[in-house]
């Protein structure tokens, strides 16, 4: 069923604004609780970015990671901390707690728990192969990529295991095939090499690379 169009404004043009409105009345709270901490004004500027829009990103972040469940946990802590951070300035503020040597601590341990949190999202679930690869390992794929073939290969491209009594094939596999040939041989969680590709075809090690660049 088709919203009103004024429910779709709320549901696209609301959201922005009422996480506008909800960073901005967290932000004295915190910025108070910063300045009790021992800041000055102008760092204690960026507790509600260390607070407030911090769990904001960890919901996001927790809603795209890998590792749902690791996020999800760290999302939720990253809420109760900025929750538990406004009820605090709070209630000082309003003279029903005092400011100790134990509150200033953990005022303080907040930036770098932020810190260590936020780059934990960003690699939770990761493998080195998510890696982006550099430039020269780029280039280097792209001119096996487009390398010429032998004149053995052209004559004779083998795109499957040869049985005994067949002649091979006249033409490389396709990169369809390649790919399934691929997923094959990393549902044990190996990474696949060029020269896996050329044993499972049965052809030449500079084969099975182009054949790797082709599945990429």
């Amino acid at each position: 069923m088709r919203l009103p169009l004024y429910a779709r404004i709320a549901a696209t043009s609301g959201r922005p604004v009422v996480l506008l409105a909800a960073l901005a009345m967290s932000a004295p709270g915190e910025y108070r609780l910063a300045m009790l901490a021992g800041w000055t004004p102008s760092v204690a500027a960026l507790m509600p970015l260390v607070l407030s829009a911090y769990a904001a990103v960890a919901a996001v972040m927790a809603a795209t990671c890998p590792d749902s469940r690791s996020a999800k946990v760290g999302a939720g802590m990253a809420l109760a901390l900025a929750l538990t951070a406004q009820v605090t300035a709070h209630l000082i503020m309003a003279g029903y707690m005092s400011v100790g040597p134990v509150l200033v601590a953990a005022v303080s341990a907040v930036p770098p728990l932020v810190a260590g949190h936020l780059m934990h999202l960003a690699t939770v679930g990761r493998t080195p192969s998510d890696a982006v690869p550099d430039s020269a390992t780029a280039n280097e794929s792209a001119m096996v990529a487009n390398a010429p073939q032998t004149a053995e290969e052209t004559a004779m491209p083998e795109s499957a295991p040869v049985m005994s009594g067949q002649r091979p094939p006249l033409t490389p596999p396709s990169p369809e095939v390649i790919r399934t040939a691929v997923a094959k041989l990393s549902a044990d969680g190996r990474k696949v090499t060029g020269p896996m590709l050329a044993e499972h075809f049965r052809v030449s090690d500079r084969t099975g690379r182009r054949y790797l660049a082709m599945a990429e």
